[in-house]
């Protein structure tokens, strides 16, 4: 199978102009090496479908305003839960892969698993602004005057570090991209621990309504580059590149 998708990979690209798919993602993302996976897959999915993709990263809820409106044609990356809430957005059934949100601490013995570990905590958590998945939980099991949302993941790792916070809610891919940065710097993050995951899911492709008509034909395409061990050729070839 993997040497299938690496003769895929060496064909060349149609002469033709093709018509333009744009889609969105939060900056932290696109930045990430999730972020060039996504932009691996997707860029060969809608190549097999005659598209070219365009994938560009903006702060998290403009991101999403922006696909909610139809300004852009998508939404690369949100939890399988979304549908709920979205209401110009349609879900890609076939998942792109699986992601995980943990928490972060710096004091010594704070132990979690799950959202409902939290709950009759005095914790002083926070999460980023625009992710839907903690957006939802963190508010039924952490206390109102405790909880408060972050733009910009690098300052809130430092505020975490520094004890202003007990806890931050972040992807793992997100934090170890950003760790990777303070390493890079010289910052001194040697204190800092992942104390638990608080909720495993998969990743889904999120297009605008007006393109309902493509969701089936990018399951099919996107089960085939599965089956050929594409797309776990593109995941070590993303972490290779980190």
């Amino acid at each position: 199978m993997m040497l299938v998708a690496l003769l895929m990979i060496a064909l060349p690209y149609p002469s033709f102009t093709f018509e333009k798919i744009v889609l969105i993602g939060s900056e932290d993302t696109k930045a990430s090496s999730t972020g060039r996976l996504l932009n691996l897959i997707y860029t060969e999915v809608f190549r097999r479908l005659g598209y070219e993709l365009q994938y560009i990263g903006y702060p998290n809820e403009r991101a999403n305003l922006m696909a909610e409106n139809g300004t852009v044609d998508g939404e690369i990356q949100r939890a399988a839960s979304y549908e709920k809430v979205s209401k110009n957005l349609l879900k890609v059934e076939e998942p792109s892969f699986s992601v995980s949100v943990a928490a972060y601490a710096v004091t010594p013995g704070i132990v979690l698993d799950g959202w409902e570990s939290l709950k009759d905590t005095d914790y002083i958590v926070e999460y980023r602004r625009g992710s839907k998945v903690a957006a939802s939980a963190l508010p039924t099991v952490v206390k109102p005057e405790n909880l408060s949302t972050s733009s910009t993941v690098e300052l809130r790792l430092k505020k975490l570090i520094a004890g202003r916070t007990d806890i931050y809610i972040e992807q793992e891919h997100v934090v170890e991209e950003t760790l990777s940065k303070f390493d890079k710097a010289g910052f001194d993050h040697s204190t800092m621990y992942q104390a638990g995951i608080m909720w495993t899911g998969y990743s889904h492709l999120y297009m605008h309504k007006k393109h309902a008509a493509l969701l089936p034909k990018i399951t099919e395409v996107l089960k085939a580059m599965k089956h050929e061990g594409l797309v776990e050729y593109y995941k070590k070839t993303a972490e290779k590149a980190q």
